[in-house]
């Protein structure tokens, strides 16, 4: 107790504004540390072609990129060659055979045309007939004829010998053969023809013209042409067979491992292939891949990056109060991880179903006594989004989702059960309603994964998760006082321990300004009644009014409350003294509660509750000496009240006050006197810097007269003993 004392003394006094990030820093650094150490896959001592001692599953889902690499190899390979067939490249070879048989013709007829002239000539001239045209002479005038693509592509597989063949057959002969041969090239031409299939397309050509009408010795030359006609129709694409790979490869599945697949079972061989695949699980190295180790950092960062959004939202908290607030969150989310690392350390001892154990509740129910509702939610949100990473190890991602799962329930349903967290026994309640609802989670949900009802694997996670929603609460109450003295938090266990009479503070009030300790307690009275009526908290009303004016305790003669026989040390001073007398009662107390390391609320509470009123009675009577004097002058520092419950007790105080120096008050004089001071307040927008509403400060009215004519009534006038006594 002694270290923590001097650890929040040296936190308050030492600039929080650079210390708060950087233990924000340091909770991210052990954050990242133990949730990498969790999640980190399991180390196995094994050797190849050794024998498995236990069966080794997939702690996560992996893809096997060597595999993967294999299937798209196999996959390109398996696709064929495409080639684009062309259907001009039959047009042309039937247009070049055709040219040929046509130039034949055209030289027969132009040499029958020649030959019959110069017979006719040769007649008319009475002259010997001339000798007809040659063999010879018509190769010449056929070779001269072929065009240059007839030459280049026919005459190549043509020799002279044929060309005389051709020229030798009449033009019946010739047509037969020129329709065969361009028949049967229009049907080899007419399929698929490549380099690898030429050959035997042409000889099925060749036994078409063989099979044909045509004369026995024109066949030959007819078989020579088609031969030579047909060529390939169908081009090899490489672009296109390319692209066919790599879609092939790129439509292959990915090969995983998945989480959960058994690696090698118990007695079986360690070969290359299993031990590739536990290398790349990491399951020989207990490493995890750089990526990971990223992903969990950037996992983290974004869970700090909400926390601080949603904390500079809250417009009702100052700086200061934020800073607290994301520690105290830090601080309680590094416990959850801790009790997660026993949690997995458990798992790993073969305790099975442990993680039900596991106190879901603890973090929700601290945040929400030591915070609010709404850090609550959020710390439940964080504890399961990361026990999902946490549990991932589990044998399959069934038992990863309904863990989580029930963290998730069990923080809301602690949440919602805890709503009366002013005594322990109220906590331990909620504590016991939530580890029934656990019981009640785990139940539906190990029915939802169809596990066996009647089994002992079934009960014993639902008894499991009752003993954690208790277990949680226990703990619960175990550690709030440790996190009330480190950052100075305010719970209702700290208040009823502030509201104790014998506190030594109420006890040096007591003796050193006892008119102020009883001001108090009236104070406290009135204030907590209208705290009540209007849903504040009534119980830190209570104790704030009771040490509200502790700065009293420095100077208490000067303060009326405590003067006795009629001596006012006032009347020694000037106005302007007494006016710094009565003003520094709020700065001294704040400073004497701050020392003495009180909640920031009570603090507030001894600062405040005077706002930035006017001392009427001093600045009226310095006005007297000195009509220059200003109101400012003779106004507390403030600041003004920033919460509802501060402004209650500013006005109980100031109605307190002046009701206790009425003569005989009445109904009707305490009414007066309460619109007045109210009024005064309105008028002089103390309120402006707090949230309390119009319709509460009628509340507020209403409850002080009540109150008021309660404790003031009008008693019975008994007649003394010479009149007969009392009846």
């Amino acid at each position: 107790m002694k270290y923590t004392k001097k650890w929040t003394a040296w936190y308050y006094k030492t600039g929080k504004k650079y210390v708060t990030p950087v233990i924000l820093i340091c909770f991210f650094i052990i954050a990242f540390v133990l949730i990498c150490q969790m999640v980190k896959p399991e180390s196995y001592n094994v050797k190849l072609f050794e024998v498995a001692e236990k069966t080794i599953r997939s702690p996560q889902t992996i893809e096997d990129t060597q595999k993967t690499t294999e299937e798209q190899t196999k996959a390109a390979t398996d696709v064929d060659d495409v080639y684009v067939f062309n259907r001009e490249t039959a047009q042309n070879r039937e247009s070049l055979v055709r040219s040929l048989f046509a130039y034949v013709a055209e030289v027969n007829q132009a040499a029958a045309e020649n030959d019959a002239k110069a017979k006719k000539a040769a007649e008319d001239a009475d002259k010997p007939l001339p000798r007809s045209t040659s063999l010879d002479q018509k190769l010449a005038s056929l070779k001269e004829k072929l065009s240059k693509d007839v030459s280049e592509n026919i005459m190549d597989g043509v020799n002279s010998a044929m060309l005389t063949t051709l020229l030798q057959m009449n033009a019946k002969d010739l047509q037969a053969v020129e329709r065969e041969v361009t028949g049967a090239l229009e049907v080899a031409m007419d399929q698929s023809v490549r380099k690898d299939n030429m050959t035997d397309v042409k000889v099925s050509a060749r036994d078409t013209i063989e099979l044909s009408s045509i004369p026995a010795n024109y066949k030959g030359v007819a078989k020579a042409i088609l031969s030579y006609a047909i060529v390939p129709n169908e081009v090899y694409s490489a672009a296109q067979t390319d692209d066919r790979r790599k879609e092939a490869a790129a439509n292959v599945i990915p090969v995983k491992i998945l989480q959960g697949q058994v690696i090698v079972q118990e007695g079986q061989i360690i070969d290359r292939e299993i031990y590739r695949q536990l290398a790349l699980l990491h399951l020989l190295d207990q490493k995890m891949p750089i990526k990971q180790y990223a992903g969990f950092a950037l996992l983290l960062l974004s869970l700090g990056t909400m926390l601080y959004f949603f904390t500079n939202k809250q417009k009702s908290l100052d700086r200061q109060k934020k800073n607290q607030y994301a520690l105290v969150f830090s601080s309680v989310y590094i416990g959850i991880l801790l009790m997660l690392m026993i949690i997995r350390f458990l798992e790993g001892v073969d305790i099975s179903n442990i993680s039900f154990l596991f106190p879901a509740a603890f973090g929700p129910m601290i945040i929400k006594i030591l915070l609010n509702e709404k850090f609550a939610f959020m710390i439940t949100i964080f504890t399961s989004v990361t026990s999902f990473f946490v549990f991932q190890g589990d044998a399959t991602a069934a038992v990863n989702v309904t863990v989580s799962t029930f963290i998730l329930l069990s923080g809301l349903a602690s949440i919602v059960v805890l709503r009366d967290y002013s005594r322990r026994s109220a906590i331990l309640l909620a504590g016991f309603i939530v580890g029934l609802a656990n019981m009640a989670f785990v139940f539906l949900l190990l029915l939802i994964s169809n596990s066996g009802l009647l089994t002992l694997a079934f009960w014993v996670p639902v008894g499991y998760a009752f003993l954690g929603g208790i277990g949680s609460f226990v703990l619960g109450i175990g550690v709030i006082p440790l996190f009330e003295t480190m950052f100075g938090m305010l719970t209702t266990s700290r208040l009823v321990e502030l509201a104790n009479p014998n506190h030594p503070l109420l006890k040096k009030i007591m003796m050193k300004a006892p008119g102020t300790y009883h001001h108090s307690l009236m104070v406290a009275n009135l204030a907590e009644a209208c705290a009540d009526a209007i849903g504040g908290n009534s119980l830190l009303v209570r104790v704030g009014c009771f040490y509200h004016d502790i700065g009293k305790t420095l100077r208490p003669p000067y303060f009326v409350e405590n003067q006795l026989h009629g001596i006012n040390p006032h009347d020694r001073l000037t106005p302007e003294q007494s006016r710094d007398i009565i003003i520094a009662h709020t700065t001294d107390g704040a400073a004497i509660l701050r020392d003495n390391h009180f909640p920031q609320p009570i603090i507030d509470i001894a600062l405040e509750h005077h706002g930035t009123t006017l001392v009427k009675y001093f600045y009226y009577k310095a006005k007297e000496k000195n009509p220059d004097v200003t109101e400012a002058d003779f106004r507390y520092p403030g600041p003004k009240p920033h919460t509802r419950e501060i402004a209650i007790i500013n006005i109980s105080d100031s109605v307190e006050a002046a009701v206790r120096s009425c003569d005989a008050p009445t109904k009707e004089k305490i009414k007066a006197i309460v619109d007045s001071i109210i009024e005064d307040r309105m008028q002089d927008k103390q309120f402006v810097e707090c949230d309390i509403t119009f319709q509460e400060i009628e509340i507020v009215r209403a409850t002080l007269c009540a109150t008021l004519n309660g404790i003031y009534h009008q008693r019975i006038q008994y007649p003394d003993d010479k009149q007969g006594g009392r009846q």
